[in-house]
């Protein structure tokens, strides 16, 4: 390039380039650090959450460096256009998944797994020290001295380890089209689906030598969420349930509490919170099953929730 990243940086955010090469250099350490319950119960997550002055070089870069990026068709997640209905309906027509999840995803991917990625798969036509300030840009560390990884709390997180898992999603995604098998992955739930029973073994198998495979970056299955479901058993694949007839449903829960939020918006009890997000549960809905939305509109009128 005829400019350096710095440069382009400091003219777009007008930010003196000695005053942006500081806060690049000391980027990895300026986070908030705090801790939130896991979904599931059991321990606490920890979330590092970049100072606004790191923030606003992140989405720099999203915008200006990884938006013409190539993300892998199966990855679903924090991806414009697709959701958790795009991760599960290439499931629906088949008898037999399998879900497997990824131990400590976000901070199993590290600055030196960028730098790889970057020089085999990009070519930015920035230097060395460029690509190393992305890094310090991107990577938290939780003292100094420690290694970078991604941080769950920084807006470019999501973005990179789509990018980053390209390589992985292309061998897994290769795999499965020439048996004939679906796979997704919504960041670090994986979800294969086959009708033959008999592929399952085989086809777990055959992922975790990919895993363990992998030069970069170095991941772990969390074996204690590993799932083989049937249509014998209810199948959830990210939150929505797959039916027997080869259909997806937001399942009994959503369906409960969307009904709760309509009674609660006709009797006037909903906060103007409260309205924006049922309204945003009924678009979702609408593309999920929209057969449900139709009976709630049969049953309460046509409903404008502004």
């Amino acid at each position: 390039m005829d400019i350096s990243l710095l440069s382009r940086m400091s003219a777009d955010l007008l930010i003196p380039t000695d005053k942006l090469d500081h806060v690049i250099n000391s980027a990895p350490y300026r986070y908030k650090i705090y801790q939130i319950p896991k979904r599931s119960g059991a321990g606490m997550r920890t979330i590092a959450q970049p100072a606004k002055e790191v923030k606003r070089i992140q989405y720099w870069v999203m915008k200006n460096i990884f938006s013409e990026l190539e993300i892998h068709a199966n990855a679903t997640a924090y991806t414009r256009g697709k959701s958790i209905f795009s991760n599960a309906s290439p499931h629906s027509a088949h008898s037999y998944l399998i879900k497997v999840d990824f131990k400590d995803f976000f901070f199993s991917i590290k600055g030196a797994d960028f730098i790889r990625y970057s020089k085999k798969y990009q070519n930015y036509g920035f230097s060395d020290e460029d690509i190393n300030r992305l890094v310090k840009v991107l990577f938290w560390s939780q003292k100094r001295g420690a290694e970078l990884n991604l941080s769950i709390g920084a807006p470019s997180s999501p973005l990179l380890s789509n990018l980053i898992m390209f390589e992985f999603d292309n061998i897994i995604s290769d795999f499965c089209t020439s048996k004939g098998i679906s796979y997704t992955r919504y960041s670090d739930d994986i979800t294969v689906s086959m009708n033959d029973k008999a592929l399952r073994g085989y086809v777990f198998e055959r992922i975790n030598s990919e895993i363990r495979n992998l030069d970069s970056p170095k991941l772990q299955l969390n074996h204690n969420k590993t799932v083989f479901a049937s249509k014998a058993h209810k199948r959830f694949v990210t939150g929505l349930v797959i039916t027997n007839n080869a259909g997806i449903s937001l399942g009994r829960d959503k369906k409960r509490k969307i009904r709760a939020q309509i009674c609660h918006y006709m009797q006037g009890k909903l906060s103007e919170k409260e309205r924006l997000s049922l309204k945003g549960m009924l678009a979702f809905a609408r593309d999920v099953e929209p057969e449900f939305v139709s009976r709630m509109e049969d049953k309460y009128g046509k409903m404008t929730i502004m």
